[in-house]
């Protein structure tokens, strides 16, 4: 491996050495922006949204709007409906009540004085 200093290797090849200056500053701020956006890029899955529900009633109705809408196939829509009739609403994971995405994001921040505060809790 050949050893090269900074400035020697920026006056010969001044464009690979601005690219990669600009590589190393592009990945700081994604691996930065994951600290301060944990939640970036979240989309809710079929179970997400099942989670968020009370009754199996519930449940089927979302799982039918998640059909009628394309974000889910005819068979995961089956799948899910089986999984809500044989082993219940709960199967899916605990209730996500309301503020439950504040809460996880405040606390993925490091924040979680501030969530408490923002959901009414002492």
């Amino acid at each position: 491996m050949i050893q090269w200093d900074k400035r020697d290797f920026k006056k010969m090849f001044p464009a690979l050495s601005e690219e990669i200056d600009h590589a190393r500053a592009a990945a700081e701020y994604e691996k930065g922006a994951e600290d301060v956006e944990p939640l970036r890029g979240f989309m809710p899955r079929p179970e997400d949204y099942i989670m968020r529900c009370s009754t199996e009633e519930e449940a089927i109705r979302v799982i039918d709007f998640l059909r009628v809408r394309g974000e889910i196939t005819e068979e995961e829509s089956a799948s899910l409906k089986k999984q809500v009739g044989e082993k219940g609403v709960r199967s899916f994971g605990p209730l996500r009540e309301d503020g439950y995405y504040l809460r996880t994001y405040l606390r993925r921040r490091g924040g979680e004085e501030r969530g408490q505060q923002a959901s009414g809790e002492e």
